[in-house]
């Protein structure tokens, strides 16, 4: 007979056991804190997490944080929709997205996350997602294998450049973003 799968949540759970020995050497109490706010970020999307049916349990948790993170942006206005670094406009660009198989497949994978995700959640992510293909070039050299790690650190790179363009065009405003503010 088959095993019974367990709930996400308990994989969350299970899966920051993992990471209990990097929390322990983090550098205070605050970001010991931070870093558990971080996980529990994971059980805000567990629906959405569990019927991904991505095999490596840290990716859903990790796409969730991103995916709160991006939501996050949204609400605070800081999410500019011309990126003033970027050097083509990928949306106008129909060859990045036409000749881009590797990053198709690896967004069509979290088709099962998208379709649980309420209305306004699933838009913003299908946004976030639609997003990355301004690194595709960069995903596809780390090829299929690396496809999933491509996707997240583009987005999470993404999400920083945001940071930092809103940090550096509002002097006056240096609590933009603060985890340390929680």
């Amino acid at each position: 007979m088959g095993r019974t799968i367990p709930s996400f949540k308990i994989a969350v759970v299970l899966d920051e056991k993992k990471w209990k020995e990097f929390r322990k050497y983090l550098n205070n109490k605050k970001d010991r804190k931070v870093f558990d706010h971080m996980f529990s970020i994971a059980n805000l999307y567990n629906s959405a997490s569990s019927n991904s049916v991505i095999p490596i349990r840290i990716y859903p948790i990790m796409m969730s944080i991103v995916l709160h993170h991006y939501k996050t942006l949204k609400e605070k206005n800081l999410l500019v929709d011309k990126d003033p670094l970027a050097t083509t406009d990928f949306k106008n660009d129909i060859n990045i997205i036409d000749n881009n198989i590797i990053l198709k497949r690896e967004i069509e994978k979290w088709n099962n996350y998208s379709s649980v995700l309420r209305k306004p959640n699933r838009i913003l992510f299908n946004e976030m997602l639609q997003a990355s293909y301004k690194y595709s070039v960069a995903i596809n050299a780390k090829g299929k294998e690396f496809s999933t790690e491509s996707l997240l650190i583009s987005l999470i790179f993404d999400q920083q450049k945001m940071l930092l363009i809103n940090t550096t065009s509002k002097p006056n405003n240096s609590k933009l973003y603060c985890y340390y503010c929680l």
